[in-house]
């Protein structure tokens, strides 16, 4: 990748000698958070259903998020096309993600958001970081699943 990007950079300034555009592929050279990536965000609000396929009460496609973004800066993204979420805040652990769309995880019924992460054609699993901290792989899924806790019927 590193040796394309440089030849790609020589060959520009020598066929057009253009500063400009050797400007522009060098930022991306020296500084890889320009990079972008691109994830959907899926929403099943329906409790405790264990499919992870369609029908989805929510999906979006977001573009352009930086490479080192984590899964609050993609969902933040994706507040332009109509995704909304209520967090609450940690010090130690970050964020808790309590609303989804206005749906919000019944604490008291013992309902929260399950996160589940895969790129297409995987299994999606857990998310095993929290949306403060996940940083989201190029083209990944991110599944957000209302489930209940502590009843001896767990499926993560």
């Amino acid at each position: 990748w590193y040796q394309r990007r440089v030849r790609e950079a020589v060959v520009s300034t020598q066929s057009t000698g253009s500063m400009i555009r050797f400007v522009l592929l060098a930022t991306i050279l020296l500084f890889p958070t320009a990079l972008c990536k691109q994830c959907t965000l899926l929403v099943v609000a329906e409790l405790n259903r264990d499919n992870t396929g369609p029908p989805y009460s929510f999906l979006a496609t977001v573009t352009d998020v930086k490479e080192d973004a984590t899964l609050i800066d993609v969902m933040d993204f994706a507040e332009r096309q109509g995704f909304t979420y209520g967090a609450s805040w940690h010090s130690r652990w970050g964020a808790y993600i309590f609303k989804v769309n206005g749906v919000y995880a019944d604490h008291e019924k013992r309902q929260f958001w399950n996160i589940m992460v895969g790129l297409p054609g995987e299994v999606m699993k857990s998310s095993p970081l929290g949306a403060s901290s996940y940083k989201p792989r190029d083209g990944e899924r991110v599944l957000f699943r209302l489930k209940t806790w502590g009843d001896g019927n767990d499926h993560y």
